[in-house]
């Protein structure tokens, strides 16, 4: 990676900056979907919330996020199918109430998605976007 380019990416995670990378976060429970937003946007992350998937895909729409947090069951299309439509490469945790279910649906499919069980405790969750960001 360039110097320019990581200290863009350096930026980007500490800064409100418009133009940085978004966050994309798509969780059908307000409550949870604003702690998670406030916990990002603490740590300087643009993000881009949404409460279903398709909402989420409509909203992302400029340059690809620099990673998401999908909830699995979601209204409509599922955190998995979001997680599909990604660009390659962009890291996804995955927050559900079934972890176990998650974690074998991953495999099947031969994805490297961390998942995080509901209710999310907050050092799991820091933990999770640090391993990923």
């Amino acid at each position: 990676m360039s110097l320019i380019a990581k200290a863009r990416s350096t930026y980007a995670r500490r800064s409100y900056d418009p133009l940085a990378r978004p966050v994309l976060v798509v969780e059908d429970d307000a409550g949870l979907r604003t702690y998670m937003v406030a916990v990002l946007e603490r740590h300087g992350y643009r993000v881009i919330a949404a409460e279903s998937g398709e909402e989420a895909l409509r909203l992302l729409d400029g340059p690809p996020a620099q990673f998401a947090v999908l909830d699995v069951g979601l209204p409509g299309m599922d955190g998995f199918a979001v997680a599909e439509q990604l660009e390659e490469g962009v890291p996804v945790i995955i927050v559900t109430g079934d972890p176990v279910q998650a974690y074998a649906r991953a495999s099947e499919q031969h994805l490297n998605y961390q998942v995080l069980p509901k209710a999310v405790m907050p050092e799991l969750f820091e933990s999770a976007v640090a391993a990923v960001a």
